[in-house]
């Protein structure tokens, strides 16, 4: 009989994405919440874009006292080791706030991934590099708040619009808009894993609604810089959450 981990991971695979609720505690929750504010209030932002996402990539070299758990976090461990074991890599380590209104253009966070899947086939020893997002929520969302929309089975087809690049960006997005959507409602310390090269868009539904979340992107190596993905890698050494000394 298949393990409640090994029916969840079946899920994710037909699905493109898996919530898990409560995967942080409310005590890590706040705290993190807290923390993502101090940085926002000491400037730490790379930016504030056109959509109103404010963005920071630096708040795990920082403060690692703070956020360094929340990689290969123990109640998302089981479900990332399950997919990629020791090959686990962390690619990237993002928090957002959305200061004000915020609509998300539809995107993938891995646009190269098919692309990689060909190149893949053209070599005898060449393996497909894969990309997994996992997101921490630190308010609750909900119907008339904000939400998490998916592209059903958006994982499974190569959109239109990709190629030749740059990105068809307004094609991309009307395919996108015109297919059928599932949509999450996360509550404050949950965490929706997915692979990131499903289409997906992020909402404020609610302009004064307090928003913020922390993104870790991994990835399963090897994958080359030149492959086409929304975050620049980390590095290696020190990235792989489940691969250290005397585990």
């Amino acid at each position: 009989m298949p393990s409640e981990i090994d029916t969840q991971l079946d899920a994710l695979e037909e699905n493109g994405f898996l919530l898990i609720e409560g995967a942080l505690s409310p005590t890590e929750t706040e705290a993190a919440r807290q923390r993502i504010e101090h940085a926002r209030q000491k400037g730490w932002e790379e930016g504030l874009n056109a959509v109103g996402n404010m963005w920071f990539d630096s708040l795990l070299d920082r403060e690692p006292e703070h956020f360094s758990h929340l990689v290969g976090h123990t109640n998302v461990r089981p479900f990332l080791e399950g997919m990629m074991g020791k090959q686990c890599q962390l690619r990237s380590f993002r928090a957002h706030i959305n200061p004000g209104p915020y609509l998300q253009e539809w995107h993938m966070d891995f646009y190269g991934y098919w692309e990689e899947q060909r190149a893949a086939r053209q070599y005898r020893f060449a393996v497909t590099p894969v990309g997994i997002n996992t997101t921490y929520y630190f308010q609750d969302n909900g119907p008339g708040d904000g939400h998490l929309k998916f592209v059903k089975n958006g994982h499974l087809l190569e959109p239109p619009h990709l190629h030749p690049k740059p990105i068809d960006r307004p094609g991309f997005e009307a395919w996108c808009e015109a297919q059928e959507h599932v949509v999450l409602y996360p509550k404050a310390g949950d965490c929706v894993l997915f692979l990131s090269h499903i289409p997906h868009q992020g909402a404020k539904e609610r302009d004064d609604m307090e928003r913020s979340n922390i993104v870790c992107h991994y990835q399963l190596t090897p994958m080359h810089e030149g492959a086409w993905h929304v975050s620049r890698p980390r590095g290696y050494e020190g990235t792989f959450p489940f691969a250290k000394t005397g585990e």
